[in-house]
């Protein structure tokens, strides 16, 4: 097993005040002992005290995951005498049991946060760990992965509960597409403009008359995959309700006239929609779009899509879906972020861990050590992965050599935390893991929005967002999906839309909105 020795050196250091944490009987001896010599490495055991932990995710279950787990532990046992219990809950299962165990005070070692598990709402119920502190001591390595104001953005009532994913943490919207049809249909993809999936209609509708011409097995089909989420996909705007009943504009990008980047209003309500609306309706009426997939050819497999979407990738293997066409990344000029992008998936301390110094230790190590955050996301080295002649990974000859039955895969495990170090395939990452490299450069250059950090307190419109959230479930999926037979009918529906979100409270949604974010900007 690779050891990287050098950690042992920061645990070394660490001992004295950790083992206050965990409770040790003397800590003049740990005091004592120094990592000068590769013997004093081999202490560590006898240096901290016994712990183990539980950690919860989110990911589903794989059939080596009891062996990848006890491989772990034997990897981390001699670096803090730690052992750590994973949990790989499905996340329907996670979101469903999770909250529940937080709610009754148990101890959950550390747990990943998510949609099941909400930063905001648990950090505000008291269900995590302050962070700050525990950080200064034994999670530099943590600290130095995000700038002050993202950690600023995680900070909820004065406390950073919560470690982020460090991945593609911002909006790289992408769309894929078949070579050679577009070389046989004569079709410049790579210089064709592309801020959003809002462009191109005329470009699509020209492209599926000569598809369904050259390739006239596939008439019938639709020549773009099934895209219905408005945001991020079609517009780019800074969101506070996990919909689009509240939003800003975002400087430099813009995508709604008459608002500048400090005023809130509803996506819903603009002439930007309206016309997004419309353009879905005329998109499935003209067959570039379907009006349902569910029965449908798998058009990746079979070749008969033009143009995918995607989101996060920089770097797309050139048989993405499929051995019997070429695929293409074109990434959309426009890319920003939001507090989403960091507070939607990471790693907590449970607020009852009886250990969250050691938690905090373990978060260090799957953060910055690489062969741990490899290990977590491709299993045990020589069983399901190996390192060929020219000291890249692969999967042939292990237990992952098979797509359909591998032993141990969870690509790209955003719920074990920093992808950015870990090692993979050539087929996942690209040459010199250029896809990690590139996701940095765009976590780095991605527009702010103005009021990053910024968490609305939704007490007193609760019952407010309760009925528009109900009104956006009769109306946003049918029209972004564009299941109207008419242009007129979309009118209607969205003019009746926009009526019932009024008469449930969006103008009282919009205007607490706007006062909090009005004092949020008079105090940053």
């Amino acid at each position: 097993m690779k050891k990287q020795w050098v950690t042992f050196v920061l645990a070394a250091v660490l001992a004295a005040s950790a083992l206050t944490g965990c409770g040790a009987d003397s800590t003049e001896e740990s005091s004592q002992s120094t990592a000068d010599s590769p013997e004093s490495t081999a202490s560590t055991e006898q240096e901290l005290e016994y712990v183990e932990l539980d950690w919860y995710l989110d990911l589903g279950d794989r059939p080596d995951d009891d062996a990848v787990n006890a491989a772990f532990n034997e990897y981390l046992k001699e670096k803090l005498n730690t052992s750590v219990n994973i949990h790989y809950w499905a996340a329907d299962e996670y979101a469903t049991k999770v909250p529940t165990m937080v709610s009754a005070g148990q101890d959950m070692g550390i747990l990943t946060y998510n949609t099941g598990l909400n930063y905001v709402t648990q950090s505000k119920a008291g269900a995590f760990y302050p962070l700050e502190d525990l950080m200064e001591q034994y999670g530099v390595g943590v600290q130095g992965l995000f700038s002050e104001d993202i950690w600023n953005s995680m900070t909820i009532d004065g406390h950073i509960y919560g470690v982020p994913a460090l991945k593609d943490n911002c909006y790289i919207m992408n769309m894929i597409y078949n070579e050679e049809m577009a070389e046989e249909l004569g079709l410049d993809m790579e210089n064709l403009e592309f801020k959003n999936w809002r462009q191109n209609e005329e470009f699509f509708t020209e492209a599926l008359a000569l598809r369904d011409a050259k390739y006239p097995e596939f008439a019938g089909q639709p020549l773009i995959n099934d895209i219905s989420m408005e945001v991020p996909f079609y517009f780019a705007v800074e969101t506070f309700l996990g919909n689009n009943l509240a939003v800003c504009n975002i400087d430099g990008i813009d995508d709604i006239a008459g608002y500048d980047s400090n005023t809130v209003f509803s996506l819903y309500a603009t002439d930007e929609y309206r016309e997004f609306c419309r353009m879905k309706q005329r998109m499935v009426a003209n067959g570039v779009y379907a009006y349902d997939y569910s029965n449908l050819p798998d058009g990746y497999t079979q070749g008969s899509y033009l143009a995918m979407s995607g989101w996060g990738f920089t770097y797309i293997d050139d048989h993405l879906y499929s051995q019997d066409y070429t695929t293409r990344l074109k990434v959309a000029e426009n890319i920003w972020t939001d507090t989403n992008n960091y507070t939607s998936t990471g790693n907590a301390i449970s607020a009852n861990c009886a250990n969250p110094e050691r938690a905090m230790m373990v978060l260090e190590e799957i953060n910055t050590d690489s062969y741990l955050a490899t290990m977590l996301r491709f299993g045990i080295e020589g069983e399901h992965w190996i390192l060929d002649d020219t000291g890249k990974m692969t999967f042939e000859g292990t237990k992952n050599e098979d797509p359909a039955n591998r032993g141990y895969y969870f690509w790209y495990g955003a719920s074990f935390g920093n992808l950015t170090i870990v090692n993979a395939p050539e087929s996942l990452t690209g040459p010199d893991n250029v896809m990690l490299t590139k996701i940095e450069e765009y976590n780095n250059s991605a527009r702010v929005p103005s009021h990053m950090g910024f968490v609305v307190d939704t007490t007193p419109i609760t019952n407010e967002i309760a009925a528009c959230n109900n009104v956006v479930a009769e109306y946003a999926n049918t029209l972004a999906k564009g299941q109207y037979d008419s242009q007129e009918a979309v009118d209607a529906a969205v003019d009746a839309f926009n009526e019932k979100l009024e008469a449930n409270g969006l103008s009282k949604i919009l205007e607490e909105i706007q006062s909090q974010i009005d004092a949020w900007n008079s105090k940053n």
